[in-house]
């Protein structure tokens, strides 16, 4: 925000002093003292009725008009009742809320122990348009507070399709503040939709919504509730459709210490903004009361959500140091954004995930993303559960369209499950992974009705083509133990990068692996400690790179991938019938014979992953011969996991020749697997 310099100091009128609550006091004390005036701007009192009793919308908007740049609006404590101020002009959608500031700059609202409210479903309260630098401290929004019943089966209320509920999917969030009749609409049983709270159903409604070109706007100590879309709201869509509007963008709406709860579509959304930021604030129960795990559907119901649209984005929004509590779908959701930084933020108990950030098409990308240091308990145990943490660019698209950008550090992951994961990270380019501490599923967990059987962390879609770049794993600890979890680790379609450092504890004897590397090329799985029961296997490794130094203990897998497991053997030619002594690894060697390329070393009880590496030394005074002519030309003609085949030339130039046709010398040979 901008810097200005107080011309002099305005404490609180006095005139109002003995209204005032003790809490509005101590509000006052803590975050300001006494009020700066800003250069042409003064302190004034909004006087209203403050019982609830009539409706009082037409004055507070007379003192927003009047008010000037740089002024100190102050609401005393006490229940202001609004309702949809009609006489408000240039809204073309005839959609307007019951308070608007619009074209002002640098105005200071004050309003501890202020409680603005409507009592009409769908209805606004407030918005901002065209505004710059301003605040809004201490008030406290209350919508309608009851949402229309959803379907018992779907979980499809207001925000519903033909499967279930109203089916408003068409228009949902695109009408706002009871601008579109929707009461002779049939449902889905024919009926209309009739009125709900005095409201038309399938409008939307927000405690407070910034848009139209707002520009450094603080919201400071509020708190929204019962509005059947957001209690806080960034952008509209309605901007663009049914009529584009030619509004511009937001740019840096912040709230801070606020607190939003218990509305039905979100509690916080954001749209067609830059750098929007929610710093040290609240989101619990977002969603329908009586949405349930059993729900085919738990929607909506989001605590924080970067809105999926083709229209103008949420891009770089900051949530930090937040709490987010019983948000019935996702803590954190986001369609579409150009960057989510998410860290130090406590979630707790959605049902369906924690944070969600996932490409929808290459039109509503998700970009460069960080989830740091947050702690996320007990997330996914609906019946379609998305886990702790679940990230992904589009799939089947180029690699510049999975673009991700994602870093998923030192989070701390107690009690989750999802379909695919506890962490799910998909089609991504330049991915890190490191340092997050995973275990337990839900207690609320019901295995009848959530029936997938995933891994804990995966890293890459399944789909063989559709590759994935410059991946990490590294450093987490995982400890589940839980017969609905098939492995610990996943890494799948990975072209470049390591999964090293991981501890990785997954006992129960219906778990199938711990780590899995799976379609890989030039990925190391290094320096891993993997622990399982008496089943599974604990490391499977396809990939072109290193595995080495890896500790595996239990399973039952009839052998172990290796990591720098030396075969040393030394072979006398004699005509191909010469003696083999082995030095070491001779457990790793079934058979060896001549080739017509040359010498053939068949290899058992190793991993597909691993790609050995050879060398090979003659032996004997003058080295091989065969029909008198010396061998100059030894090189690995064909290397896997299955065979080693020595091509054997006398010349590079020259054509094969089998091992049998060896008459002197020997060969020693070093194959590391």
């Amino acid at each position: 925000m901008t810097n200005y310099t107080p011309k002099k100091k305005y404490y609180i009128p006095t005139n109002i002093e003995d209204k005032l609550s003790k809490d509005f006091l101590q509000g006052i004390t803590r975050n300001f003292e006494m009020l700066d005036e800003i250069e042409g701007g003064s302190a004034k009192t909004i006087k209203a009725d403050t019982t609830g009793q009539t409706r009082i919308q037409d004055f507070i908007q007379a003192a927003f008009n009047h008010a000037n740049d740089g002024d100190t609006l102050i609401l005393p404590p006490g229940r202001y009742w609004l309702e949809k101020n009609t006489k408000l002009d240039d809204f073309p959608n005839n959609d307007q809320p019951c308070l608007l500031l619009r074209g002002k700059k640098r105005v200071h609202l004050i309003g501890y122990g202020a409680v603005l409210f409507t009592r009409t479903h769908a209805q606004g309260i407030l918005e901002l348009q065209l505004c710059e630098d301003c605040i809004i401290e201490g008030i406290k929004f209350e919508g309608y507070g009851d949402f229309p019943e959803i379907d018992p089966v779907t979980g499809y209320g207001e925000k519903g399709t033909t499967a279930g509920g109203y089916p408003t999917s068409g228009f949902w969030n695109y009408r706002k503040n009871n601008s579109f009749d929707t009461s002779a609409r049939a449902r889905n049983d024919g009926k209309p939709f009739g009125l709900f709270g005095g409201g038309f159903i399938g409008n939307v409604g927000s405690g407070v919504l910034v848009h139209r070109a707002c520009k450094n706007i603080i919201f400071r100590a509020c708190e929204s509730s019962g509005f059947n879309y957001s209690g806080f709201a960034v952008g509209h869509l309605g901007d663009y459709l049914p009529t584009d509007l030619q509004y511009e963008d937001n740019a840096d709406i912040t709230f801070i210490e606020c607190n939003a709860h218990d509305n039905y579509s979100s509690n916080y959304v954001f749209s067609a903004v830059e750098r929007p930021r929610v710093i040290n604030s609240i989101s619990d129960r977002a969603g329908h009361p009586q949405a349930s795990k059993y729900h085919t559907y738990v929607d909506p119901g989001y605590g924080i959500n970067s809105l999926g649209t083709l229209f103008p984005k949420a891009n770089d929004l900051l949530i930090t140091g937040c709490t987010l509590r019983g948000n019935k779908r996702k803590a954190i959701d986001g369609h579409a954004g150009g960057g989510l930084i998410a860290t130090d933020n406590f979630i707790s108990d959605s049902m369906v995930g924690g944070v969600f950030y996932k490409w929808t098409n290459v039109e509503q990308y998700t970009k460069d993303c960080i989830v740091a240091n947050n702690k996320i308990l007990n997330c996914g145990y609906a019946k379609n559960p998305l886990g702790a943490i679940y990230i992904g660019g589009v799939q089947r698209q180029t690699k510049v369209n999975q673009e991700t950008n994602a870093i998923v550090t030192n989070n701390h992951v107690k009690n989750c499950f999802g379909t695919d994961g506890v962490i799910f990270i998909g089609s991504f380019d330049r991915l890190i992974v490191d340092g997050n501490i995973i275990h337990g599923v839900p207690d609320e967990l019901d295995i009848a009705n959530t029936i997938f059987v995933p891994y804990v962390i995966y890293a890459g879609y399944s789909i063989p083509t559709q590759p994935n770049f410059s991946g990490n794993v590294s450093n987490n600890v995982i400890e589940v133990d839980h017969p609905r979890i098939a492995g610990g680790i996943l890494v799948r379609n990975l072209q470049d990068g390591s999964v090293q450092g991981n501890t990785i504890k997954t006992p129960n004897p219906l778990t199938l692996y711990g780590l899995r590397l799976w379609n890989c090329m030039d990925v190391g799985a290094v320096g891993n400690t993997i622990k399982m029961g008496s089943e599974g296997v604990p490391l499977h490794a396809e990939t072109t790179g290193a595995v080495a130094h890896n500790t595996l203990v239990g399973g039952n897998a009839a052998f172990q991938p290796l990591q720098g497991q030396p075969i040393v053997f030394s072979l006398v030619a004699n005509n191909g019938n010469g003696s083999i002594q082995f030095k070491s690894g001779q457990s790793y060697v079934s058979l060896v014979e001549s080739n017509p390329k040359g010498l053939e070393v068949k290899l058992q009880n190793v991993s597909p992953g691993i790609h050995p590496m050879v060398k090979i030394t003659q032996t004997g005074e003058n080295g091989l011969i065969a029909d008198g002519h010396t061998i100059d030309y030894l090189y690995s003609h064909q290397v896997a996991h299955a065979s080693v085949i020595i091509g054997i030339k006398p010349t590079k130039e020259s054509d094969h020749v089998p091992f049998a046709n060896m008459t002197h010398g020997g060969l020693e040979i070093e194959i590391i697997i």
